[in-house]
């Protein structure tokens, strides 16, 4: 949970930045207090806008009945999305009430579990949906590459978020403090917060960064050193497909590069200063945004959800249960078949 207090066992001291206790810092109270009640007008905004594009990603893959590998990869992340976007209501109301919990504990670990799982499930599905688009364009007759065989790949991207956050499950919890409860994340003292934030960042970041990397680097030198042997429709298919699953991978690295560097940053800043700490909410503002924007880049830029909107609503409109037939000009026809074949990123 990324703007959930942290709090050092050894040192009672409420820690507003998840720094590891950190020595009480100038700055003032009120200036901050006012910063902070920005944020929930922020998250509604992004909370509300989030659903409503999630929502219209998942209809549009469903409304396909011949879904392509990648539609499963897309499916998911909406599915990731829309899940964290569903429980970010408690947080705001957490944000609105100065940070006092009334949920109860069982609620506390669950929302914090499931806002920690989103950030491992978001990057595990964009890392293997760049390994996907690798073995598509360099190895695009490998049998491997299946409907079934990437329905059980995203499975084990879902168990593997999970299990990921069970140190989140031991930590998170109520506590009370001073007239009120919190959750949040307490930990034993600032080594357990080095480890823990080293933890996320490598696993739920770093290394996923590599692998990303590597696979996409190798895509886009096999894409523009055979653009000259293969037709030109495939090549124009590669190319288009590489640049969508870009905006997928650039924005994923735009919205959670901020959240992790500062983290880093904050484990040997004893005392944060007030840009610092603005930083450091707007860095976890712009991570909760890559569950909102996500969604509305692929309705904006992916012709092929926008078209199949578009299309279902039309076979709805549409007495004819089957086929659809245009008339051209010329006075001929042509019939389209509505299970269209979906070309996606």
């Amino acid at each position: 949970m990324n703007d959930t207090e942290i709090f050092c066992k050894n040192n009672q001291t409420e820690n507003l930045t998840d720094s590891p206790c950190p020595i009480p810092s100038p700055y003032s109270y009120i200036d901050i207090t006012t910063f902070m009640h920005i944020f929930p007008s922020i998250y509604g905004i992004l909370c509300s806008v989030g659903v409503i594009a999630n929502g219209l990603v998942i209809y549009a893959v469903a409304a396909c009945k011949k879904k392509m590998v990648s539609d499963i990869y897309v499916l998911n992340l909406a599915i990731a999305d829309m899940l964290f976007l569903l429980v970010m209501p408690f947080n705001i109301h957490q944000l609105v009430r100065d940070r006092q919990w009334v949920f109860g504990n069982f609620m506390c670990k669950a929302v914090v579990v499931v806002d920690v799982s989103n950030q491992f499930t978001t990057v595990g599905i964009v890392t293997v949906l760049c390994i996907d688009r690798y073995i598509a364009i360099v190895h695009p007759t490998s049998e491997r590459r299946t409907i079934q065989w990437t329905i059980i790949i995203n499975l084990l991207v879902w168990v593997g978020s999970f299990l990921l956050t069970v140190p989140v499950m031991l930590y998170a919890k109520v506590e009370k403090r001073q007239t009120m409860e919190v959750c949040m994340m307490y930990l034993d003292g600032p080594e357990d917060m080095y480890w823990y934030t080293l933890y996320q960042s490598i696993l739920g970041f770093i290394i996923p960064l590599i692998i990303i990397s590597t696979f996409y680097s190798l895509t886009l030198y096999h894409v523009f050193s055979s653009v000259r042997r293969v037709k030109r429709k495939k090549s124009v298919w590669a190319k288009r497909a590489t640049k969508m699953v870009l905006m997928v991978i650039a924005l994923f690295l735009i919205c959670w590069s901020p959240y992790h560097v500062i983290q880093v940053i904050n484990l040997s800043n004893n005392t944060p200063t007030v840009s610092f700490i603005y930083a450091y909410n707007i860095s976890i503002c712009l991570s909760y945004s890559h569950s909102c924007i996500n969604p509305l880049m692929l309705l904006i830029f992916a012709q092929n959800y926008r078209e199949r909107l578009c299309k279902r609503n039309a076979l709805h409109s549409s007495q004819q249960s089957s086929k659809v037939t245009v008339v051209k000009m010329d006075g001929s026809s042509t019939t389209n078949d509505p299970n269209y074949r979906c070309t996606v990123i």
